[in-house]
């Protein structure tokens, strides 16, 4: 997947550059703790959102249909549209969530340098141990930041129905646990009923979380095998 030119000034953010976003520590510009693959398939279901909300493809729990495979006019979404397309037929969406999470390194870099380019991020350089070079993308400008984070704390603390695209949000952001990261303990503690429902409504976010709940169990059943 190809580094992609950003949008033009003013265009809202993607999904997918919104999950990475609300991934990366504000001040340090690290990754947040997240499952294994938690990211991946978090990227991955961003960018299938992404398309269903340019009205390219539909799913169910059994397939994804392309509607279209009219470019959206963002490299970021045309490409994998293109894969899909390319497809004999339609496919589960567990299916296309595991192929996009292979491509999720990409998608991660693409994503990272629109934000940069939109001058959300910044990079910054650094050495450690005098030798080996490391990269942070602290958060430059947190406008973008605190809107997401004031509609999300407004949708788990009111009642009101979500939008769709907040509930595709809320749905992949419970998978990667990331919310845990974003609002106090106290906060998601009391709202968990709230949380679940506001997941659940979700299709892409509910196969999101079963892909990386598999991949937890997995790794931690070998574990315990090669210990006993």
């Amino acid at each position: 997947m190809s580094d992609s030119i950003p949008p033009p000034p003013g265009t809202p953010l993607t999904l997918v550059e919104e999950v990475l976003l609300l991934a990366l520590d504000d001040a340090t510009g690290d990754l947040r703790p997240m499952p294994v693959m938690g990211l991946e398939y978090s990227l991955a279901g961003a960018l299938l959102a992404d398309l269903a909300l340019a009205e390219r493809i539909d799913s169910d729990p059994q397939q994804i249909i392309v509607l279209s495979s009219e470019p959206t006019g963002d490299p970021l979404l045309d490409e994998p549209l293109a894969t899909l397309a390319a497809s004999t037929g339609p496919l589960p969406v567990g299916h296309w969530l595991r192929v996009l999470a292979g491509e999720a390194q990409s998608l991660e870099n693409a994503a990272r340098a629109r934000l940069i380019a939109r001058g959300i991020l910044r990079e910054e350089k650094r050495k450690l141990l005098w030798v080996f070079g490391i990269r942070r993308y602290p958060t430059a400008d947190d406008r973008e930041l605190v809107e997401v984070r004031t509609r999300l704390s407004a949708l788990i603390l009111g009642d009101d129905l979500p939008d769709p695209r907040d509930a595709i949000l809320i749905g992949l952001l419970t998978a990667s646990r990331l919310l845990n990261h974003l609002f106090p303990e106290a906060a998601i503690q009391a709202r968990e009923g709230r949380i679940a429902t506001l997941a659940r409504m979700d299709l892409v976010g509910r196969e999101v979380s079963t892909a990386v709940e598999a991949i937890v169990k997995l790794i931690s059943s070998s574990a315990l095998s090669l210990r006993l």
